[in-house]
């Protein structure tokens, strides 16, 4: 019964909830944008792709989206009048979403692939996510002392060299789990909690949270 919801437009009425999200488009036609039961799960989180798609259509320049899953990360493809700037892109959907449903990249396209019934091709664009080779920007290594301790804790919870590991990486982008977030907080003795973890994953961000730098307004919010 719980797939069965009033009718805000008939009162009286009820609608089904069917678990597929669309939109309309100016021409008054509805667009399906896939099933709101697309889930997968990533470092530990149960993660609804369709939801992840829903917010990238609605951001300005965008077109039609997708979101595949490749080498455990979130991988946005999109289509628009011209390319948008990735940071952009994912600091528009940040303010719309929890980080770790944020995608790790965003490509452009001019259209996306299409299979025969004209629906979206995933399994072109997740082929396509694995092919692509993006040049990795040159790594910035941490600055501050506790920038520095940071690193060392996140090298010795992820397991990799802390000389892999730059003042802007994001926890979750190296693998990090909710499992190793727990442990890299007891590794931290509580420095940072969880909620403050998942919120501002990247190095800098948690040194500048621990180090009391950050704007009042945002350590209200937390």
């Amino acid at each position: 019964r719980s797939a069965f919801l009033p009718d805000p437009h008939r009162p009286g009425a009820r609608m089904y909830r069917s678990g597929d999200y669309g939109r309309w488009l100016p021409d008054g036609k509805l667009e399906f944008l896939g099933r709101r039961d697309s889930q997968v799960k990533i470092s530990g989180f149960r993660i609804e792709i369709g939801e992840i798609e829903s917010a990238l259509v609605r951001l300005p320049g965008v077109r039609d989206g997708a979101v595949v899953v490749s080498n455990k990360q979130l991988i946005a493809f999109y289509s628009g009048a011209e390319p948008l700037d990735a940071n952009a892109l994912r600091t528009r959907l940040g303010e719309k979403l929890p980080t770790y449903m944020v995608p790790a990249a965003f490509h452009w396209r001019e259209s996306l692939p299409l299979t025969d019934n004209g629906k979206t091709d995933r399994n072109a664009l997740a082929a396509l996510a694995a092919e692509l080779i993006v040049a990795e920007p040159e790594r910035e290594p941490p600055r501050t002392p506790t920038e520095q301790w940071l690193a060392a804790a996140w090298a010795n919870v992820l397991g990799i060299p802390e000389e892999q590991i730059g003042r802007r990486d994001r926890f979750f982008d190296l693998g990090g789990t909710s499992l190793s977030a727990l442990q890299l907080l007891i590794a931290l003795d509580r420095a940072l909690s969880f909620k403050q973890l998942v919120a501002h994953p990247s190095l800098a961000d948690q040194a500048m949270l621990i180090d009391g730098r950050l704007a009042p307004a945002v350590r209200e919010v937390l």
